[in-house]
């Protein structure tokens, strides 16, 4: 009878092209113990049928079983997972990769907004799509009451019912006053969702009709500044023959809310326009 091969630690490792490490981490975990420790020396010593094994293990962790599933199979007396498990690793496996793609989307989304914002002109005439918001009004007595509002309120009941929304979130504000006021300011906060959901206090769902034309202002910097974008942003209105047809939107991107710089703010005014029709009188044409 052929004498049987003795393999130090070492020699195990080379062979099978795993670390030290790991075998020891193994054999801690009772999954792949050394078939021999000397007595004196204590030195660990592994036969040619643990290769085998150790090759099993290596197989089903690549096939996405856990160390502590393999020990199970082990404890069996099999190296083969059953039909079964291999059907419900599957469908493990198939959720998370459909996870994963959903993540990679929400990312490309994120990303490709960011280069918009990043790459857009300061100012420019956009489209704004149809969209489904969920909608909170509330007078507030100043306007820095909006992030805590957002953060302790709108948001925390957002989640509770379940809203679903697609990234990168898209969030505005508008001014229901007629006139600049200081305190006690109509706000109406809208959240872009991916469907409509029940009302919950005053949360509302609704859908804004698409603005087929937007003068767009990308503000950088501070709050108070935000006067000479309105004015530039209505210069330009009147320049190119526009005038304003509803109410705007104030976009927060960088804010109180995500920015601690404030000269690192980054707001987007949203004008709805139309063309400025001009009718000349008969008699002026000859002019």
């Amino acid at each position: 009878m052929p004498k049987k091969i003795r393999m130090t630690i070492g020699e195990f490792s080379r062979f099978c092209q795993v670390t030290i490490k790991t075998l020891r981490y193994y054999d801690k975990l009772g999954l792949l113990m050394p078939n021999e420790v000397d007595e004196w020396s204590r030195y660990r010593y592994y036969d040619v049928a643990q290769m085998q094994q150790l090759n099993a293990i290596l197989r089903l962790k690549d096939m996405g079983f856990s160390l502590e599933e393999i020990g199970e199979l082990f404890d069996e007396g099999t190296h083969k997972p059953s039909i079964s498990q291999i059907e419900a690793k599957k469908e493990l496996l198939t959720n998370q990769i459909r996870d994963l793609v959903k993540k990679l989307g929400a990312l490309n989304r994120i990303g490709e907004s960011i280069k918009h914002i990043d790459n857009m002109e300061r100012i420019s005439i956009q489209s704004l799509p149809k969209i489904i918001v969920a909608s909170y009004r509330k007078v507030l007595k100043h306007r820095e009451d909006l992030v805590p509002l957002f953060n302790h309120t709108i948001n925390p009941e957002i989640q509770r019912i379940g809203c679903k929304r697609t990234l990168p979130i898209y969030g505005f504000i508008i001014e229901h006053e007629k006139e600049y006021k200081e305190e006690d300011i109509d706000t109406e906060y809208c959240l872009q969702v991916d469907e409509f959901n029940r009302d919950s206090g005053n949360l509302k769902f609704k859908e804004l009709a698409e603005v087929p034309m937007a003068v767009c202002l990308k503000h950088v910097g501070t709050y108070d500044a935000l006067p000479e974008s309105y004015a530039e942003a209505m210069r330009y209105i009147e320049a190119n023959g526009y005038k304003v047809a509803g109410e705007y939107r104030i976009q927060f991107v960088e804010g109180m809310h995500n920015q601690r710089d404030p000269e690192k703010f980054v707001t987007i005014i949203q004008i709805p326009v139309v063309k400025n029709e001009i009718h000349v009188l008969p008699s002026e044409a000859y002019y």
